[in-house]
């Protein structure tokens, strides 16, 4: 059903208090006195900008596209901060500067794993082949790097989910090896979810591709 007129999803006063936030946080990662109440202003901002492009995807979702008068506003205001949010056919993206700061300043700090969970859980490759096997490399690193991490499920399900995605765009170019390929290294994982994690929600909708695909051996 499309949304009614008055279903609200990008609230302007919702919409004002993530802004102050954002400012408020930007200001305390530049002037706070000490280095760790800096550092957690910035993964903060991060947070918040992300959550403000989700909220912006999500009203686009909703209406086709949000209010031009409101998007003006959130880009003028995010200006001063260095926030870019950008829109594409699926809906806004933060670019996650924040993030990459966090680790640039302190690649060792204490929300370090977490930052690095945002930058390849939240990247946008789209239909580009080199992007994808990049984002996919980003995601086999962190694995190997942080294997006890609290969300791994969901990582391994969004790597077989890129596995997936690759074969398609391999199937289009009438590579039907290297599509394969990606399909069984989606499967593989598809399976590990299902074993490692199998009260998750991921297990589920791991076991549900492998019955659809006849992948379950």
């Amino acid at each position: 059903m499309p949304a009614l007129a008055y279903d609200v999803i990008l609230d302007p006063r919702i919409v004002n208090q993530m802004l102050a936030e954002i400012g408020k946080d930007y200001d305390r990662s530049k002037n706070a006195p000490k280095a760790s109440d800096r550092l957690d202003a910035l993964y903060a901002m991060g947070e918040t900008s992300l959550d403000l492009a989700d909220l912006m995807s999500k009203d686009k979702s909703a209406h086709g596209n949000i209010d031009p008068a409101l998007g003006a506003v959130i880009q003028r205001r995010l200006k001063p901060y260095g926030v870019n949010i950008v829109e594409d056919k699926l809906g806004y993206h933060y670019d996650l500067a924040a993030f990459r700061e966090y680790l640039r300043v302190a690649p060792a700090g204490e929300r370090a794993a977490d930052a690095r969970y945002a930058l390849i859980g939240f990247d946008e490759p789209g239909d580009n082949i080199p992007a994808t096997q990049k984002s996919i490399a980003g995601k086999e690193d962190f694995i190997r790097q942080y294997p006890k991490y609290s969300e791994m499920s969901l990582i391994k399900f969004l790597l077989a989910q890129q596995h997936v995605h690759l074969a398609r765009l391999y199937e289009a170019q009438k590579n039907a090896a290297l599509a394969a390929q990606q399909r069984q290294k989606a499967a593989d994982l598809y399976r590990q979810i299902v074993k490692e994690f199998p009260q998750s929600e991921e297990a589920d909708a791991a076991a549900d591709y492998l019955a659809q695909t006849g992948s379950k051996k």
